[in-house]
């Protein structure tokens, strides 16, 4: 059974403004943080928020989301990667979207 070493929370905010050559549909978008973690150490990575909104500035605009893909883990040692995939045809509106978590070092 391992044993808990750290816990590293991370929150990855994604805001893509509206209109041609933004968002293209099966854009996938990248964001990227640095972490700390003994070398040969497992990991677990838990999400505790997935927002998504079509806005207008910061104003949420009625219409459907449509769909999107958030995919979080850790790349080589020390990143933690979170990439979203924008599937929406409607190119015309602005997205946000933001996710929150930690991943969870194991001894």
């Amino acid at each position: 059974m391992a044993q808990i070493s750290d816990v590293v929370g991370f929150f990855f905010d994604f805001f893509e403004p509206g209109g041609t050559g933004h968002l293209l549909p099966g854009r996938p978008l990248e964001q990227t943080r640095q972490f700390t973690r003994p070398r040969g150490s497992g990991f677990v990575v838990v999400l505790n928020l997935v927002n998504g909104a079509f806005v207008n500035g910061n104003t949420l605009t009625d219409r459907p989301l449509g769909q999107f893909m958030v995919s979080v883990g850790v790349r080589g040692e020390n990143t933690i990667v979170c990439r979203v995939r924008l599937t929406d045809e409607n190119m015309d509106d602005s997205i946000h979207i933001q996710v929150r978590g930690a991943v969870i070092v194991l001894m």
